[in-house]
């Protein structure tokens, strides 16, 4: 947490200490288990083996590791510590605060890779989306994911420029700049925010003018089929689409919107809970501010699963069949044994052609 000196303000009292205690345990749990389901969804059905997925499982795995670390925040928070007495509780927060920051940012960076997968998928041809998303060009993109973040924090905290540790005034782990080249990693930080959040926002425009042009088309098209000036079905008129680079008919389909919307309320919902840290960190506000804004950025950690439940098509479908064990409801399972009662063997999905299968059955799978 914030570093500040001891004498300027007042040590944040034990009740509001517990009561983030509980919230952070409550958080825990709850990016545990719901980012382990997550897991074992994408590893019992091939629906869900993309390669958008990929990278929303590795967001997964940087909220559990997230959550992992999450205990130290509690004791830190419960104990009332002198960091002479214990000074273990300060190298333990330095290490446990240095490596969430690496997770969160390691979040941030794999959202930016998920939007410009949905941009390649949607708005280009099959053939530039298989020649981008290779096993190789996905693995060095997951590797930057969590290469960069770590640069961003070892690099100033093994010069020095950034710090880590105990603050026994406010009894949390806290992270300050103490030197005089603090900025280095400011500018490094920035840096990090600021390309993402372009490559975000500029990704999801264009999925949104590409598909509102693409509804456009689609309804000029049924207008002139009523008055009988154009004979043209809607299939042809989504093959002109694809032949002059864009998009096949099954890349439209409302299977396709619903999972992009739910990842846009992912990146809604980390908006939410990093914005308000970010921008009292950026007006350097009251230490209060800064102090209880970052407990809602650990909040994300636990958010993502909940919208696959809800909102996610195909990670709904699986998460119900697992929670009521009811495996031969898996679509496309990846075991035999979950095959009793299934429409669909698994060695029959592992053979078929990806480039032949719609939306509805694997989306982008390719």
């Amino acid at each position: 947490m914030e570093n500040v000196t001891v004498g300027e303000v007042d040590a944040i009292p034990k009740e509001i200490r517990v009561v983030l205690s509980v919230i952070v345990i409550a958080i825990t749990i709850i990016g545990i288990c719901g980012n382990t389901l997550v897991f074992i969804a994408y590893c019992l059905s091939r629906r869900l083996q993309t390669k958008t997925n990929m990278f929303v499982i590795n967001l997964a795995a940087a909220d559990i590791l997230t959550c992992v670390f999450l205990p130290v925040i509690v004791l830190s928070l419960l104990l009332d510590a002198n960091v002479n007495t214990k000074p273990w509780l300060d190298t333990l927060c330095a290490v446990d605060t240095g490596a969430i920051k690496i997770f969160l940012l390691s979040s941030f960076a794999t959202l930016a890779f998920v939007g410009v997968n949905r941009y390649v998928l949607i708005t280009k041809s099959r053939e530039t989306y298989k020649r981008i998303y290779q096993r190789k060009f996905i693995f060095i993109f997951l590797c930057i994911c969590w290469l960069y973040p770590m640069l961003c924090v070892t690099l100033p905290t093994v010069f020095g420029f950034l710090h880590f540790g105990y603050d026994e005034k406010i009894h949390a782990c806290r992270e300050g700049p103490d030197h005089p080249r603090s900025y280095v990693y400011g500018t490094l930080v920035f840096i990090h925010i600021f390309l993402p959040v372009t490559m975000i926002v500029y990704c999801y425009g264009q999925i949104y003018l590409f598909l509102r042009h693409h509804h456009k088309q689609m309804l000029k098209s049924t207008v002139k089929k009523r008055e009988g000036e154009e004979r043209a079905t809607v299939s042809k008129l989504l093959r002109s689409v694809r032949d002059a680079g864009r998009m096949t008919s099954r890349k439209v389909s409302q299977n396709q919107v619903d999972i992009i919307k739910n990842l846009f309320y992912v990146l809604v919902s980390f908006f939410i809970c990093f914005a308000p840290y970010t921008i009292s960190k950026i007006f350097d506000a009251h230490y209060l501010v800064l102090f209880y804004t970052k407990f809602l950025v650990l909040f994300n950690s636990c958010v993502n699963p909940i919208l696959y439940g809800v909102n996610h098509p195909h990670f709904r479908q699986v998460f119900y069949s697992i929670l009521s064990r009811q495996w031969s409801k898996i679509p496309e399972p990846a075991f035999r044994w979950m095959n009793s009662g299934s429409s669909r063997l698994a060695v029959s999905g592992s053979k078929s052609n990806d480039l032949d299968l719609t939306v509805s059955e694997k989306s982008d799978k390719v």
